[in-house]
């Protein structure tokens, strides 16, 4: 649907941003030349409903190899940054393989526990065998359990894991094609939570002829702001850290894997930072910065698709089981996610226009230029995710008729987006 100028205010204050005055025209009125048009593909963070993304893909990219690919900025977030990798590469055959990666999912033993939690889990079972029979059978395993219970070891030390499993599983679905970041059609961006430094940083390789240039204006419009502080001691309001970092040969896979890295199921991922050689901790992108929007908007977009699998309005379940807490939780926090981010995008594409008024002082000044793009970027968005929940769970690798059936609504849910845009 198109928006009234009146309607995308009023869209835009429902986000979350500050009321609008009807009684004065604001400073970015009139709205400077637009620039370029560019495409991006935003996609999720959802676990097992990644599938449901792919089933997407399938159908974004139908005509890739004879049109060229259908976008030129490629974001990703967890689940989404494996889907984004192959995305980026623009083929049908890169496509197809996602599909086949998330169709042969519950044969991939994703979630391989830690031997320690392995151990746990096992001494588990032989108690409950051991409740079942009585005595002397029972005894059998009791003996197995505290095998089981020795082999873990102490407490403190199984605190020390860092999460309840590997990384090998989701490192052997990258691993399984071959991966030439030389081979990109499309800019990819890959958000990551660095817990080494507490900050959402995001991965980046431009591709296209205007790679080079493209990358500058994106550093440009990223780099840290202006330190705001109310007294010449005060400690900096905003992190003044470098939160972007170049995807290269050597950490893409690590950028990739620490991206769908769930804090507490897998364990933190180290990546290098190809500037500095420095390496930093990393866990699930979609912890922060779930659907990178406002990402895909300092990429140069101006057309962005979102690719979600958890419907509007999706309501919880109230399950009082483990995996159902955290799909409720990251269900919740992945939407407000969204809805902030979707309202930051939007404030800083129309924070255009030259603005210093006399009685700002000189951080605040600087700190009001350094939100305003060069160019007006009017912004359409376009949303691509379920009208009612999947039956797949975050954590439901294993059910195979659920991922597939999210796989179909997907390929079918991409043919008829939901469109918004600003008249």
């Amino acid at each position: 649907m198109t928006l009234s100028r009146s309607q995308f205010f009023s869209v835009l204050t429902a986000l979350g941003a500050a009321p609008i005055s009807h009684h004065s025209k604001p400073p970015w009125d009139p709205l400077p030349t637009p620039t370029a048009h560019s495409r991006a593909l935003v996609l999720s963070g959802a676990g097992a409903r990644g599938s449901y993304e792919a089933g997407a893909l399938k159908w974004l990219f139908r005509e890739t190899d004879q049109g060229g690919p259908p976008f030129d900025v490629i974001c990703g977030s967890s689940a989404g940054a494996i889907n984004a990798a192959f995305a980026a590469l623009g083929t049908s055959a890169a496509i197809a393989q996602i599909e086949t990666l998330w169709k042969n999912m519950p044969q991939a033993n994703v979630v391989r526990l830690e031997p320690p939690v392995q151990d746990l889990v096992d001494a588990g079972i032989e108690l409950q065998e051991a409740a079942r029979h009585g005595f002397p059978a029972n005894l059998v395993h009791f003996n197995r359990a505290r095998t089981f219970l020795d082999a873990a070891g102490p407490p403190e030390e199984i605190a020390k894991l860092g999460g309840a499993a590997s990384d090998a599983g989701v490192r052997a679905l990258v691993q399984r094609y071959p991966y030439d970041i030389g081979g990109l059609k499309s800019s990819l961006l890959i958000s990551a939570t660095n817990i080494t430094r507490m900050a959402s940083d995001a991965f980046y390789r431009f591709a296209g002829p205007d790679a080079d240039g493209a990358r500058r204006r994106f550093l440009d419009r990223v780099e840290p702001r202006p330190r705001l502080a109310s007294a010449a001691d005060a400690p900096a309001l905003l992190p003044q850290l470098p939160l972007h970092h170049a995807l290269t040969q050597d950490n893409v896979e690590d950028a990739i894997v620490a991206s769908a890295s769930m804090p507490g199921i897998f364990k933190p991922v180290a990546v290098r930072h190809a500037e500095t050689g420095e390496t930093a901790l990393y866990v699930d992108g979609g912890v922060v910065n779930n659907l990178s929007v406002s990402l895909a908007a300092d990429a140069g977009a101006t057309d962005i698709t979102i690719l979600t699998g958890t419907a509007a309005g999706e309501l919880p379940k109230n399950q009082a089981t483990l995996p159902g807490v955290l799909q409720e939780a990251y269900a919740l926090m992945h939407e407000q996610i969204l809805q902030d981010d979707i309202a930051l995008a939007i404030a800083k594409n129309l924070v255009q226009r030259e603005r210093d008024p006399a009685d700002l002082n000189p951080t605040v000044r600087r700190y009001i230029k350094s939100l305003q793009a060069t160019a007006w970027r009017p912004l359409t968005l376009r949303i691509i995710r379920p009208k009612t929940p999947l039956a797949v769970m975050t954590m439901g690798f294993n059910h195979q008729a659920d991922i597939e059936a999210a796989f179909a609504q997907g390929y079918l849910d991409a043919q008829a987006p939901s469109l918004y845009s600003m008249a």
